[in-house]
C-alpha cells in the first residue's frame, strides 16, 4: 500500500498501524482460543497472517477508497481466516470483544459494520490488450 500505486495517503499511513494490529490480535485469539478434542482445528499459525495479508493485497485503488473500507476490509480477511474456524457464538462473541477492545486502542473513532464481503468476480470481465497468450480466456463467467 503506497501513494505511488494509488493508495490514498490515509490508508497508506492506517495500513502502517494494521499491521501490528493484525498481529496482536492473532496472538490473543491464539492464546484465549485453544484447542480441546471438541475444537481440534483451534490451531493458529503464521500461515494465518499470511492468508489474511495475502487477501488484503489483492485490494486495487479504486476500491480501497476510505479508512473505512480499509478496515471492513481487513474484517472481512480475518473472518474468511480465522472466524471461520469458530463453532459456535460464544467464541465468535468473544473474537468480536478483544477485537473492539484493540480497535479502541488504534481507531477509537471508527467502528466496523456487520457483513463485509469483497469479491472479485462481480467485475467487468477484463479486454483483450494482444499481449496475453493464446489460451487466455475471455468469456465471461458462468451464471449458474
Amino acid at each position: 500500500f503506497c501513494v505511488e500505486r494509488g493508495f490514498s495517503e490515509e490508508v497508506c499511513e492506517a495500513v502502517e498501524l494494521l499491521v501490528p494490529l493484525t498481529r496482536r490480535l492473532w496472538q490473543e485469539i491464539k492464546r484465549k482460543m485453544l484447542p480441546t478434542p471438541a475444537k481440534f482445528h483451534y490451531t493458529f499459525n503464521l500461515r494465518d497472517l499470511s492468508r489474511i495479508w495475502q487477501g488484503m493485497l489483492t485490494v486495487i485503488p479504486e476500491v480501497l477508497t476510505s479508512l473505512d473500507v480499509l478496515l471492513q476490509l481487513w474484517e472481512h480477511e480475518i473472518a474468511r481466516v480465522l472466524i471461520d474456524r469458530f463453532t459456535n457464538e460464544a467464541d465468535k462473541e468473544r473474537y468480536c470483544e478483544i477485537r473492539d477492545e484493540f480497535m479502541e486502542e488504534q481507531f477509537p473513532e471508527h467502528t466496523i459494520p456487520e457483513n463485509n464481503y469483497f469479491v472479485d468476480f462481480l467485475r467487468e470481465c477484463p479486454e483483450c490488450t494482444g499481449e496475453e497468450d493464446e489460451d487466455e480466456d475471455f468469456s465471461a463467467p458462468k451464471i449458474y
